[in-house]
């Protein structure tokens, strides 16, 4: 019976504690026995530490505890959240939090932290191979430094525990974390040994060991017995024995001493687990287990059960099984069942184009999968472009999947592919027995199409008389513009283009239509077409044309053709020039006359010419001694009556302009005869 004076005490000294926090986690690490389920006056023990839950309020708003140890005994009252050190904050043995108060279950749930202190910390660097062991006074546990990365400044740590587990873990340089270790009745203490890495070299890595300041695993519970107050003691010998995995209506072979027990999941709703104990074929009854829940006695065994999570979609839970030391437990194989599946988008591509390729594998079986290969399908007509032909996954549990697998494919050619078969080998846990692997196929990827665009080839030519690149036309004249359109030979099937269009640039000076159709235009074909023009303005008009087009695919693209055809509709215009015309024969001899008669000095050519005229002369068997002496004589007087011709010629201009001075002046004195004279001679002396 709870007395009102102990309730008036825990109330004062709860004033005493209205400021406490949380755990200051930021300044200091802890390691920590989580989730102890505590009835009225049940009490835990861990080492020379005990924390009893002694007593509650009516309302069981307010409960209290009595922690003890080498620095004596404290009560602590608290609510939901609440932290309590002992023996005082600034001097921390034991962090207790209060994480869960019931008064329907009449229980409450701690957590108990203890501060982690440095034990050790490597003087030289340790190599791979080498290990460490804890100091005296602490569990037998080594530290095996597994492997080193000095390009990745990474370390991998093997912890060996006394039970006979092992552990891996990788840190980084300047990294720290901490590993657990397996207390008796199921229960696990957490971060008890914390690695921190200072640093990484060639030499080997430098790190420091931290553990809690209450590092005893001497851990119990100690449950008050309601029918005479006498405590009862969690068998210390209890232990984890199976911690995974259970679906309905399978059976856990549990073997303690000489009898086997079968531990079978009935059913499974949100948070609950219904569970049936076999005792070899006997059933032994049903229990419910709740998640979260502490371990629960199963009647008339020695088993302990507790269920960590349930998920009625798959109809399995995870169960711990807790037994005495020496129980053995059979695992269940189950067999995997994977599914592999290849797609690709879009199944349509052009030949420049890459065709990515999705892969995804999932395991709807019960079992997990081991050692997955999943290798991709690469056809001869393909090239791969990027990722690797095949991957491997370690493990690949029941109702996953695998990280969806990609890879780029580049055709080579045009036409319809089948990609292939994605192959899958994997063991499971019925095929490790057998040592042999299990293949599985996924349906083939097929109807992939690769189309093209082939090589296009356009030419002009107009008409206005004749066919031709340029041609000539009047103001008002029709041209009429014929355009041939190629395609390179190939697969017309899935070489092609569709819904070509020319479209050109007929400038203000033509008049017609601007845009010609087309249409589809496959490997090989040829097409002609053809419209008229008029002429509008007297120019040099360049029509210039464009080709758009549609791929086999949809794509736009666009063929600029250039200046392809000119018409002319300048008017030509007369150009009048002195073109220089050879005298005929029958001129000669007189353009040579006035040709001579023309020099100043007529000598040279004279005697030139003489020389050609003698060739061509007839000669005589006599030579006339005379003969060139008259030729000479004849050229002379031709060449005298032309000085002759030209003195006269002069003499006639010089009278002439004589007498029209004479005729303008005006009047004045008459000279006298002798001036006249004397002046008119004068000027024919200057002659």
């Amino acid at each position: 019976m709870r007395k009102p004076a102990l309730i008036l005490a825990s109330l004062l000294i709860l004033s005493l504690f209205s400021s406490w926090s949380v755990f200051a986690e930021n300044q200091v690490k802890y390691a920590a026995i989580n989730d102890v389920s505590l009835g009225l006056k049940d009490q835990v023990k861990i080492g020379p530490y005990s924390v009893k839950f002694s007593d509650a309020d009516p309302d069981w708003k307010r409960v209290s505890f009595e922690v003890s140890g080498p620095s004596g005994s404290k009560i602590f009252v608290g609510t939901d959240g609440d932290v309590f050190y002992y023996p005082s904050e600034g001097d921390q043995y034991l962090a207790i939090r209060l994480v869960w108060v019931s008064e329907a279950s009449g229980k409450v749930v701690i957590s108990i932290k203890a501060p982690l202190r440095e034990i050790m910390t490597t003087e030289n660097p340790l190599k791979k191979g080498d290990h460490v062991s804890l100091p005296a006074g602490f569990p037998d546990i080594q530290i095996y430094v597994d492997s080193i990365s000095t390009e990745s400044k990474k370390v991998t740590f093997e912890i060996s525990y006394p039970y006979g587990d092992t552990e891996h873990l990788t840190l980084q340089e300047g990294e720290g974390d901490g590993i657990d270790y397996r207390l008796p009745g199921g229960y696990i203490y957490s971060n008890y040994v914390y690695i921190d890495v200072l640093s990484i070299s060639k030499d080997g890595v430098k790190f420091t060991v931290y553990a809690p300041r209450v590092a005893s695993t001497d851990f119990k519970i100690i449950r008050n017995n309601e029918n005479g107050n006498q405590p009862s003691e969690t068998p210390e010998q209890t232990v984890l024995v199976y911690n995974g995995l259970l679906y309905v209506d399978e059976n856990l072979p549990v073997k303690v001493d000489n009898t086997t027990y079968y531990v079978k999941v009935v059913s499974t709703i949100p948070d609950v687990a219904k569970v049936e104990i076999l005792k070899g074929s006997q059933s032994l009854g049903t229990m419910l287990l709740e998640v979260g829940d502490v371990p629960k006695n199963v009647p008339n065994t020695p088993l302990q059960l507790s269920v960590q999570g349930v998920e009625p979609d798959y109809q399995r839970a995870t169960i711990r099984v807790y037994a005495p030391m020496g129980a053995q437990v059979t695992p269940i194989l189950r067999q995997a069942n994977l599914v592999a599946k290849i797609d690709a988008i879009p199944k349509e591509i052009m030949l420049d184009d890459n065709l990515v390729i999705t892969i995804n594998v999932q395991n709807l079986g019960r079992g997990d999968a081991y050692d997955v290969n999943v290798a991709a399908p690469i056809p001869d007509d393909f090239e791969l472009v990027s990722m690797a032909e095949s991957w491997t996954l370690k493990n690949l549990p029941a109702f996953t999947n695998m990280p969806a697998l990609i890879y780029v494919l580049k055709p080579t050619k045009v036409g319809e592919f089948d990609i292939g078969k994605v192959i899958v080998t994997f063991y499971d846990d019925k095929s490790l027995d057998t040592g042999k692997k299990r293949v599985v196929y996924s349906q083939p990827l097929t109807g992939i199409k690769v189309y093209s665009i082939p090589t296009l080839d356009v030419t002009a030519q107009a008409y206005n008389g004749t066919w031709g690149n340029y041609v000539s036309a009047k103001v008002n004249d029709t041209v009429k513009l014929k355009f041939t359109v190629r395609a390179s030979d190939g697969n017309p099937d899935y070489e092609f283009i569709k819904n070509a269009t020319l479209l050109l640039d007929l400038t203000s000076n033509l008049d017609g239509q601007p845009v010609i159709d087309v249409g589809m235009l496959k490997a090989g074909e040829t097409k002609v077409v053809s419209l008229d023009v008029k002429v509008l303005k007297e120019n040099l008009t360049n029509v210039r044309a464009t080709l758009i087009y549609l791929d086999p695919l949809g794509g736009q693209h666009r063929l600029d053709l250039g200046n392809i055809v000119t018409i002319n509709s300048i008017p030509p215009k007369v150009i009048v020039e002195e073109v220089k015309v050879w005298p005929t024969p029958d001129e000669l001899p007189d353009y040579v006359n006035k040709t001579l008669s023309g020099m100043e000095d007529p000598m040279p050519l004279a005697s030139e010419l003489a020389n050609i005229s003698t060739y061509y002369l007839p000669k005589e068997e006599k030579s006339n001694p005379w003969q060139p002496t008259a030729i000479i004589f004849i050229i002379l007087t031709i060449v005298l009556a032309g000085m002759a011709y030209k003195y006269w010629d002069e003499a006639q201009k010089l009278r002439e302009k004589l007498e029209r001075k004479k005729q303008h002046r005006p009047g004045g004195l008459p000279k006298k005869e002798g001036e006249k004279e004397s002046k008119e001679s004068s000027e024919i002396v200057e002659l």
